[in-house]
């Protein structure tokens, strides 16, 4: 008599081959995240370089006053016209940008943080007679960044921030000088890592 053995594998062994491939990718996609979220940040940063390089060229080209208003979770840009500063509806790239879940700026003016306690509320236009109302100052919102007909701007560092999976912050640093130029990060760092 015979008998026949057959061949081939058990679900056991079948199982236990998926779990060690899916633990292997598991490993691949974790040591990969981080360097994910630090692109993506940059991207977001890079897009803030971009539209704020468009708005420096279509304030030399027009002669308008514009300006960038920044908050923790968003930036607009505004135009000074009729004694007020107006947002830029009418065009879809130079809308309000609201930043993802999780990222946040931090802007620092000249060297200093934004909110200074002790600082006086000056403003670079004619003041109004009549103080405006909470209302007003949020629908006409005056900017921090000035983007000059010169094609020059405000000094400024914009700090994009946000956590990776680990719960590590990384950052992404735009840095803007009053020659109009924007860097990703500062240039003597650049200039260290291009040696």
């Amino acid at each position: 008599m015979r008998v026949s053995r057959q061949t081939g594998f058990t679900l056991m062994e079948v199982l236990l081959v998926v779990l060690i491939m899916g633990l292997a990718a598991s490993a691949v996609t974790f040591t990969t995240g981080g360097a994910d979220k630090q692109q993506a940040l940059e991207r977001v940063a890079r897009q803030f370089m971009a539209s704020t390089e468009l708005v420096l060229d279509e304030t030399v080209l027009s002669g308008y006053f514009i300006g960038i208003v920044i908050e923790k979770d968003g930036y607009k840009f505004v135009v000074y016209d009729e004694g007020k500063w107006k947002p830029l509806q009418q065009d879809r790239l130079l809308a309000e940008r609201e930043m993802e879940y999780g990222v946040q700026m931090y802007l620092v003016l000249d060297g200093l943080p934004l909110s200074q306690d002790d600082e006086e509320q000056d403003s670079w236009f004619d003041e109004p007679l009549i103080e405006p109302s909470a209302e007003d100052k949020k629908k006409f919102p005056e900017p921090q960044v000035m983007l000059f007909p010169s094609g020059e701007m405000s000094s400024f560092e914009l700090t994009f921030v946000s956590k990776d999976e680990l719960g590590n912050e990384i950052e992404a640093l735009v840095v803007g000088d009053a020659l109009g130029r924007l860097t990703l990060g500062r240039e003597d760092e650049f200039n260290e890592l291009s040696r």
